[in-house]
């Protein structure tokens, strides 16, 4: 029994040599054909949640103000008295606006087919952006050192394909859109009295298509959404619009671009004065009338891998629910993050 292990073990020990060290010098031993064949089942599929940097950041425009890109904006809005015409906000000591917005896009599945050549997604786009003002020092209001006016958030659900990494179209089948009046004008009966105040509600779902595509140096890109429910029950419903724009990269060293370009848009919008009822009355609409609005942003800055830093201006209907009649013009330095 003893010899018969021995000879057993003898018999293994050669195996191993003979496959780990037969033919090593045009690399088909055994490990490396099992190495091989696990990169080559690899590479037929490779799955990403996220957008690819070298790609899809041609496809998601730094200027459109719906994109999905984590941003950092602060600088001035030009005619902010005339949004909130109320002396209580005390905007004299305001000497500073900023807006974060926390944004991601992902798709669960995604998969290639033919290598690069077509790519095909669904996924989910969301961004939360925040509208704040910085008094100054020593003339802080009870609120604290900032002031928040307002939030809006944005989320869809999406079908992508993407075409030799030239031509991207979207579906958004759905996509829903709200907005609220920040805890600091809510907290202040100074500032908004509810009960006399007409009720300021926003919120609405969308469907959404838009393309984009790239030529050398140039990003062109359109889209168009109609809203499909919110009637007469929100403030505000974008009832149809349609923009497009175009970005321009021009390289300068390494992975660092000059980028700049223009936005534009039209925007049909449903106006909607809303009566506040008792609890379980419901919201019904006093008054509608629509409205058309262009949007307008441009800028110029810095590409820097996926950050962009640069310049902007906006010119638009209000994001800040309070403000929601008016037009916003504002001005300032944005960084933003592509992932």
């Amino acid at each position: 029994m003893k010899n018969t292990s021995h000879h057993i073990l003898f018999i293994l020990v050669l195996f191993c040599t003979q496959l780990y060290s037969q033919n090593t010098e045009n690399n088909d031993t055994f490990e490396n054909k099992m190495d091989n064949y696990k990169e080559k089942v690899k590479v037929q599929w490779r799955y990403n949640p996220l957008r690819i940097y070298e790609t899809d950041k041609y496809f998601s425009s730094w200027l459109d103000p719906d994109n999905y890109n984590s941003s950092f904006w602060f600088g001035d809005i030009l005619n902010i008295e005339s949004l909130y015409p109320n002396k209580n906000f005390d905007l004299a000591n305001l000497i500073l606006y900023f807006s974060p917005k926390l944004a991601v896009d992902l798709a669960p599945i995604a998969f290639n087919v033919d290598g690069d050549k077509h790519r095909f997604k669904i996924g989910v786009g969301y961004s939360l952006k925040l509208f704040f003002g910085s008094y100054k020092a020593g003339k802080d209001q009870l609120y604290g050192t900032t002031f928040l006016f307002s939030t809006y958030m944005q989320v869809e659900a999406y079908f992508e394909y993407i075409f030799n990494n030239k031509l991207k179209v979207r579906f958004a089948p759905l996509r829903h859109i709200c907005a609220h009046i920040g805890g600091d004008i809510l907290g202040d009966e100074t500032l908004y009295d509810k009960n006399k105040e007409e009720f300021r509600d926003e919120g609405f779902e969308q469907m959404h298509l838009s393309a984009a595509y790239r030529w050398g140096w140039f990003s062109f890109y359109g889209g168009t959404s109609f809203a499909i429910t919110g009637f007469k029950k929100s403030n505000i419903v974008n009832l149809f619009n349609v923009y497009s724009g175009i970005d321009i990269r021009f390289p300068i060293w390494g992975e660092m671009n000059l980028i700049t370009g223009v936005y534009v848009g039209a925007f049909l919008d449903e106006i909607n004065t809303i009566i506040r009822n008792k609890k379980g009355d419901g919201y019904p609409a006093a008054d509608s009338h629509n409205e058309w609005t262009p949007s307008i942003s441009t800028g110029i800055g810095f590409e820097i891998y996926r950050f962009t830093i640069g310049i902007k201006y906006e010119y638009a209907r209000s994001k800040q629910l309070y403000a929601y009649r008016k037009m916003e013009s504002r001005i300032g330095l944005e960084t933003s993050l592509f992932f």
